[in-house]
């Protein structure tokens, strides 16, 4: 009875180990035969640059806010009730455009008594006028009444520039951004009915750390970036304030920036302030495939193309004479003197075989290249 239970567990035993064994086998990746070899793949002409260490500089990103070149809180210069609002949020106006009107009937009453008035200085003048000429009326008194037929008129000018201050117009050419007064609301002096902006030229402001402020020079260029825009651009410093914020330490710089139809004021953007120089590894921006989050590039060793991660560096370096416009910092996956693909073919795989044209005269050269 003990032999047989034994032979059993011998058996059951033999049974798993041959199981093991039949799934090990099954569950093995399947030949890599099955696909196509690179290697067997025709030849592809591709072309090349080196991979160039380089001294760059270092730059401070300041973050800022893009404004308008001129805005302002539109207000009434009379009291009354609004009549009309006659502009909306995104109409552009021309300076002197109406865009409210203010109930003005206590002003046009005012008016009424003003000529009044000065109908009878005038009368009253020219009565002592023809009595002084007769010697009826003394000097004192002829000027007493001019002085008065003048207070009049004065009082009728006055109330007419009133009366034309109830049409509320735009202070310059612009678009209206906000409407903060509906119409029957009470407009009183200093309480705003509209705002306008100037974006025919737009500024990116800053704020500056005092231990960078005084580098800052008025007319010099920084780089700018508009994310929301997505532009690079050249923004030229016009304004530099002299004192610093109490509360943060910093100085108020204003970046003048090139027109561009995709610019909005209120956008997000930084400026680029160089610092420092260090040494980086670039190629051109063309070289880089993005598949998903990784970045690759075709390194070219010995006519064989062998694909590379890489990581990179998300601010383009600007080439200097270079038939490229830009390339961008490799901090790992090639090293200097290296060659990568330019614009890599669709088909191109990993371990195939290339015939490369390296460019000639590009920025970028190593010295072994050179020798």
């Amino acid at each position: 009875m003990i032999v047989t239970e034994s032979k059993q567990q011998v058996v059951l035993g033999l049974s798993l180990i041959g199981l093991s064994s039949f799934l090990m086998v099954s569950c093995q990746p399947k030949a890599l035969t099955e696909t196509p070899v690179a290697s067997s793949l025709p030849e592809i002409g591709v072309e090349t640059r080196v991979v160039k260490s380089e001294e760059v500089p270092v730059f401070d990103v300041v973050v800022g806010t893009v404004r308008p070149y001129r805005e302002a809180q539109v207000s009434a210069k009379v009291t009354g009730r609004i009549l009309r609002m006659l502009a909306v949020p995104g109409v552009k106006v021309k300076k002197g455009a109406v865009i409210a009107e203010i109930e003005a009937e206590e002003l046009k009453a005012g008016l009424e008594r003003a000529l009044a008035s000065r109908e009878k200085a005038d009368r009253d003048l020219e009565r002592y006028r023809n009595l002084m000429a007769t010697g009826a009326a003394t000097r004192a008194e002829f000027d007493a009444v001019q002085a008065k037929q003048r207070m009049a008129a004065a009082s009728v000018k006055e109330t007419e520039v009133l009366i034309a201050n109830a049409s509320v117009q735009a202070p310059f050419d612009g678009t209206i951004t906000r409407k903060l007064m509906e119409t029957g609301d009470l407009a009183t002096p200093g309480r705003s009915l509209f705002s306008i902006e100037d974006s025919t030229l737009l500024r990116l402001e800053i704020n500056v750390a005092e231990s960078f402020a005084n580098q800052v020079e008025l007319k010099e260029k920084f780089r700018v970036r508009v994310d929301g825009a997505a532009v690079d651009m050249d923004g030229k410093v016009v304004e530099i304030s002299p004192a610093a914020d109490p509360g943060s330490r910093t100085f108020l710089v204003k970046l003048d920036l090139e027109k561009n139809p995709a610019l909005r004021a209120g956008q997000f953007g930084r400026a680029y302030l160089p610092r420092d120089k260090r040494m980086a590894l670039s190629v051109p921006v063309q070289a880089v495939i993005q598949r998903g989050q990784m970045d690759y590039v075709f390194v070219e060793s010995e006519g064989i193309a062998r694909l590379r991660i890489v990581r990179s560096n998300d601010a383009s370096i600007e080439a200097q004479g270079d038939n490229q416009n830009t390339r961008i910092e490799i901090l790992a996956g090639v090293e200097a003197g290296e060659f990568v693909v330019i614009s890599p073919p669709p088909e191109l795989r990993d371990g195939q075989k290339v015939s490369s044209t390296k460019a000639q005269g590009a920025v970028g050269e190593s010295a072994q290249e050179k020798e």
